[in-house]
């Protein structure tokens, strides 16, 4: 390090002086990295130094930055309009907004109609980092069935009808979607079963490739203590069987979305009356991930 930039250094209060790498900077502040990085590149909400090797190093008073801009959009509020405001801003931002003699926090939700009307918000400007950071609250505030069943659920079907009203566009539903399925296949890479678990096939009917009610099936069975094999979506029922017989699968689950067919009187499956067949979504006998889950938790207790 030259002598200049290290007079700089030296010139700095110890909270202004960048010591925090970006995964320390994302568990001090409640965001992922993602976000802070985006934040970062999109709106410049903060500007990090950087070591020799180009990585990013925080401060403490960035990360208390990211602390008030994360309660700021918790409470509402969108990060492209607030994100190079002064910290004083910031602060009686939060402070007006957040529910009276109690601190924001991540564990402070907002109405659960609220939070889809935010992310709908951040669906309609295509704004990735804002609509990352809804799915991360909703994670935080929801149980897995209330967040499948309340919050995506309800959030695509809204999605779909205002496609339907012309107020969204299929870009829209496409953009939605490619980050909501990284999204729930992290939490279906985070689910883990236990050794001795039988074994559930999870996809959805043939030509349907709408796969978010499949990938929450099998966060739901996983989480029920099912070992789960996600085949992706579409996959033909011969496939499907081939699997079966390879895992000695115990269920079969065929997640479907509102608009998706299912068929009124399905074939008799090629796998066996001893491996059950499961349709799970609305209007279905399993209507509901809460439904999925009991019923998946009942049949491994037999």
């Amino acid at each position: 390090m030259d002598d200049d930039k290290s007079k700089k250094l030296m010139d700095k209060l110890p909270t202004d002086v960048p010591r925090c790498p970006i995964n320390v900077a994302a568990r001090r502040s409640g965001l992922s990295a993602h976000v802070i990085r985006a934040w970062e590149r999109r709106y410049s909400a903060i500007t990090p130094d950087r070591t020799s090797k180009a990585r990013r190093l925080y401060s403490d008073w960035e990360v208390h930055r990211l602390v008030v801009l994360r309660q700021a959009v918790e409470l509402g509020h969108r990060i492209g309009e607030i994100a190079r405001l002064p910290i004083e801003e910031l602060r009686a931002l939060v402070g007006r907004d957040a529910v009276p003699g109690v601190e924001a926090s991540p564990r402070i939700p907002l109405p659960r109609s609220r939070l889809i009307e935010v992310t709908l918000d951040a669906v309609r400007a295509f704004d990735s980092a804002g609509y990352a950071q809804s799915l991360l609250q909703a994670t935080r505030t929801m149980t897995v069935p209330e967040l499948f069943d309340d919050f995506v659920t309800a959030l695509l079907a809204e999605i779909r009808a205002q496609i339907a009203a012309g107020e969204m566009r299929v870009a829209h539903e496409r953009f939605a979607w490619a980050y909501l399925r990284d999204f729930l296949g992290d939490l279906l890479a985070s689910s883990g079963a236990a050794p001795w678990s039988s074994t559930a096939v999870i996809s959805t009917p043939e030509g349907d490739h709408r796969e978010a009610a499949a990938l929450m099936a099998a966060v739901t069975a996983s989480r029920a203590g099912w070992d789960v094999v996600y085949a992706g979506p579409a996959v033909p029922v011969g496939e499907l069987a081939y699997i079966v017989r390879q895992r000695h699968a115990a269920v079969v689950i065929l997640g479907l979305l509102p608009g998706s067919t299912a068929p009124a009187d399905p074939p008799p499956a090629p796998w066996g009356a001893e491996t059950q067949l499961m349709l799970c979504g609305p209007g279905l006998p399993l209507g509901s991930q809460r439904e999925l889950q009991q019923r998946l938790e009942d049949l491994r207790r037999r």
